[in-house]
């Protein structure tokens, strides 16, 4: 088949560009036709793969949002793909891929967090409106063939939040995960090798947490914990960027345990393998990919119950849900049971259990079917 992929930015950071660019190599992988339809290149596009840069207007941030949206239906249309997938905030593609879920939620929880004149603030926000003016106009009856969401409470609030929208419309395709590449360290060597590069003893309990925007993520919570009693007396980790990360680091010398900022690595494979325990305090996340590749090397994970990889923890990993993100006690206590020794081994095998089935063979082969149900409804017959 000839498919047609459309994101803002081709890039391994962020959940949609990250699930982008995977999805874009394997099915080039068996044998598509793969045309990326893109803004900005962030990371090279392989040779067995077509670009079609969209002409976005690059100062401003609503004008990179609204001239995206405007010019990539048109470019999309020169490739005359059997079907097009679109990852962002673009209109008029088959398949819509909600790897971001519900912004309009997400905006309301933020603005429940931070209060009133945070919520009036967003709500006066150019870029903001404009953003969910194009969601508006993305789940209205007749814009898509189908609506595929990241988990099940994804899918869940799409229908609260958009009534127009049909059950039938939207089905549920989660990320998978590389085994090849996420797999428990069972020899140790990479963990001692970590552990060494960071300065933390063989001994001490690691903490590790991953991602990109600490406040959302977070990490805020997270610093309170350690600034108060580190839980078992553990280091804590932190990987990812932040427009705030130098002041974040300052600020580490100030806590009771240690705690590392390493910024974005390339190799967080070798992190999650010297640590006993991963976090994600998140405030919202329609999935988390993080947590699963987490579970895939073996490691429990503490995370908030209203993240939709929650529901792939259950067994004794749901004792290590918090019900609210930025409840740092409840965080607290719910990272010394994760570090429990006596426990360790259950929750080790608990994890992997739980991300057994989670492959990307899997995702990208449903994602085939779809395509595939798509281009025979549109009469690609060769497809």
């Amino acid at each position: 088949m000839r498919i047609a992929l459309v994101h803002k930015r081709y890039d391994r950071l962020g959940g949609a560009e990250w699930d982008c660019w995977e999805t874009s190599r394997r099915l080039a992988a068996r044998g598509h036709d793969v045309h990326l339809v893109i803004g900005e290149c962030r990371v090279p596009v392989p040779a067995a793969m077509t670009l079609h840069r969209v002409p976005v207007v690059r100062t401003g941030q609503l004008a990179k949002l609204l001239s995206f949206a405007l010019l990539a239906p048109r470019v999309w249309r020169t490739v005359d793909a059997d079907v097009v997938i679109g990852f962002g905030r673009t209109l008029g593609h088959d398949l819509f891929r909600a790897s971001g879920g519900c912004h309009r939620r997400y905006l309301a929880r933020v603005a429940a967090e931070r209060g009133r004149w945070y919520a009036r603030r967003l709500h006066l926000s150019p870029y903001q409106r404009a953003l969910l003016a194009l969601e508006r106009r993305q789940y209205t009856p007749g814009a898509y063939r189908k609506i595929l969401t990241v988990s099940g409470r994804a899918r869940t609030e799409l229908l609260e939040t958009y009534p127009a929208v049909a059950p039938a419309d939207v089905a549920v395709l989660r990320y998978g995960i590389d085994a090849t590449r996420f797999q428990p360290d069972d020899d140790g060597e990479t963990r001692a090798a970590v552990r060494r590069e960071l300065g933390i003893p063989a001994a001490q309990p690691l903490v590790l947490f991953v991602g990109t925007g600490f406040r959302r993520k977070g990490v805020d919570t997270l610093l309170e914990v350690w600034r108060r009693e580190p839980p078992a007396g553990a280091a804590l980790v932190i990987v990812g960027n932040d427009r705030h990360l130098a002041a974040q680091r300052r600020g580490a010398a100030h806590m009771y345990g240690p705690v590392v900022f390493t910024g974005a690595r390339a190799d967080v494979e070798r992190l999650y393998a010297a640590a006993d325990l991963f976090v994600l305090p998140s405030l919202y996340e329609a999935f988390g990919m993080v947590v699963l590749e987490a579970l895939a090397c073996g490691l429990p994970v503490v995370t908030t119950r209203g993240l939709g990889a929650a529901e792939l923890l259950d067994g004794p990993l749901a004792e290590l849900l918090v019900d609210d993100p930025r409840d740092a006690g409840a965080l607290a206590a719910r990272i010394a049971t994760g570090l429990d020794p006596g426990r360790r081994t259950a929750f080790a095998a608990a994890a992997r259990a739980a991300a057994a089935g989670a492959s990307l063979d899997r995702s990208v082969s449903e994602l085939e079917s779809w395509c595939a149900a798509v281009a025979r409804a549109r009469g690609r017959a060769h497809a």
